[in-house]
């Protein structure tokens, strides 16, 4: 869930139901394991500019923030606060596709847009 989901769902008191915009979702981090990830869609996106009622810090993560092609160190932000890619399985049994399978946790193949 994005802080846009609700109004894309047409439920706009979700927010609320669970506590108000600035406590909803206090102290829960959600992880996917998933084939990669683009910081740059929009629902990943932060800016600290806008009058956003979440507030964000690293120190309340214990997360890494891997660096690779096409992604990195920025962009772990206030959305993404930990990005990993695991490839020693994949590398001990096959030769990698370097089209496809980058040593990163940038999404290569586009199937989240």
């Amino acid at each position: 869930m994005t802080t846009y989901t609700p109004q894309f769902l047409g439920i706009p008191a979700a927010w609320t139901q669970e506590g108000g915009d600035r406590n909803a979702g206090e102290g829960i981090v959600i992880g996917f394991i998933d084939s990669g990830i683009n910081p740059e869609h929009p629902s990943f996106a932060y800016d600290p500019t806008i009058n956003n009622p979440f507030r964000f810090t690293f120190d309340n993560f214990s997360g890494a923030c891997e660096e690779g092609p096409l992604f990195p160190q920025t962009s772990c932000n206030g959305k993404i606060v930990s990005a990993r890619f695991f490839s020693a399985g994949a590398q001990t049994t096959t030769t990698l596709n370097d089209s496809v399978d980058i040593l990163s946790p940038f999404d290569v193949v586009g199937h989240g847009r």
